[in-house]
Parts: structure tokens; C-alpha cells; sequence
């Protein structure tokens, strides 16, 4: 509801609604398909959170510019978050003004990512570089390397994250040779080692 009162004290914004499940969510874009903007919690109400919903809008509404406005800070979200197409990631502690700032410069194609109480360095390195965080690649890895890669840390043979992705595992050969040059490494363990410690896949 504050959030609500702060957007709608500015006359640039129109019409505001607020859903508490991704299922609403796709009810209410598809009867509005002028909406403009999503802002998204991580923490929703029932069926998945908000980074799967990311995944959604991005999927099914390309139209729809997303951003997120969590407590969280973990790298990881904020990684997977802009990933899955989200134009900026702020905490819920910055202040009003800077939200309605970070709906304008995302509603005029900006890529704001970062609210003013995330740590913006901290999230550079873990992409590696301005060209792959402007990119949504982390480490230059496209979105299938991210999954082989994190399917890899799960502890998962190649037969396994062939049968996953439903690609040969002669492809999922391929995808780690392009893993370990993008890494400068000689083993997917060390990529998997190197991609924990960065906080871009989970172990």
C-alpha cells in the first residue's frame, strides 16, 4: 500500500495494481496487455516465487518491462533476477524517490539494475565485466551454459543433464569445452568450484 500511494503521487504513472501470486499476475497482464511495467517481490504467495515469475513475463509477455524490489541482497537472486530479464533490482530500504526513479528510467528502456543499497561491485564481479552484465551473462556464459553449468554442480553425470535438457550428450560435451574456455580453466570441477565461489551457481 505505501508503495501504491508513493507511485501514485506521481502524475507520470497511471493506473496501479497489485496481485500477491504469479497466477494473478498472468490473469491480470492478460486482461491489461497495455501494462507497462512489473514490479516483482521474490516472496510471493503460493505456486513459486517471484525470480520463476521473471521467467514467465519474460516468456510470455515480452512486452512487459519486469523489476524487482525485495529485502533480499544475495548475489544469487540478483544474478538469477536479471538473468531472467528483470531491468533492475532494488531492496526494499532505498527510499521512495529512488523507486519512482527506477520505474521511470526503466519504463524509458534504461537499464537501471541496481537500487542505491546493493553492493553494484560485488554483482560486476560475479558477472565478470560491464559488456557481460550489460549482456545478463555471467562469466560470458549463455543461459544453456549457465544450466549445464548448474546441473553440473548438482551433481549431475552428462547422460543425466543430456536427459535433463533433452539434447545428446555430445552437446553437453560441447557446452563444457565452451565452459572451461570462457573460464580460462582445464576441468568443469574448477569451473564449478570457481562459479560457487562467485555465487553464480549453487552447490
Amino acid at each position: 500500500m505505501g508503495l501504491k500511494l508513493a507511485l501514485g503521487a506521481d502524475p507520470a504513472i497511471g493506473r496501479i495494481e497489485a496481485v500477491t501470486s504469479p497466477g494473478a499476475a498472468v490473469a491480470y497482464l492478460n486482461a491489461h496487455p497495455d501494462t507497462d511495467i512489473a514490479v516483482v517481490d521474490i516472496t510471493l504467495q503460493a505456486e513459486s516465487d517471484g525470480l520463476t515469475l521473471l521467467g514467465i513475463l519474460r516468456d510470455a509477455f515480452p512486452g512487459v518491462k519486469a523489476m524487482v524490489l525485495s529485502h533480499y541482497k544475495i548475489p544469487s537472486y540478483i544474478l538469477r533476477a536479471i538473468t531472467s530479464g528483470a531491468s533492475a533490482y532494488l531492496a526494499k530500504d532505498s527510499s521512495p524517490q529512488s523507486i519512482v526513479q527506477a520505474i521511470g528510467d526503466v519504463a524509458d528502456g534504461k537499464c537501471l539494475f541496481f537500487g542505491e543499497t546493493i553492493d553494484a561491485e560485488k554483482i560486476l564481479r560475479i558477472f565478470g565485466s560491464k559488456e557481460n552484465l550489460q549482456g545478463r551473462k555471467p562469466q560470458g556464459l549463455t543461459p544453456r551454459e549457465l544450466e549445464v553449468l548448474q546441473l553440473a554442480s548438482s551433481g549431475y553425470s552428462n547422460a543425466q543433464i543430456a536427459s535433463a535438457l533433452e539434447i545428446s550428450v555430445n552437446t553437453v560435451d560441447s557446452y563444457k569445452e565452451r565452459i572451461k574456455s570462457k573460464f580460462g580453466l582445464d576441468s568443469i570441477v574448477e569451473c564449478v568450484a570457481t562459479a560457487a565461489a562467485k555465487g553464480i551457481v549453487t552447490v
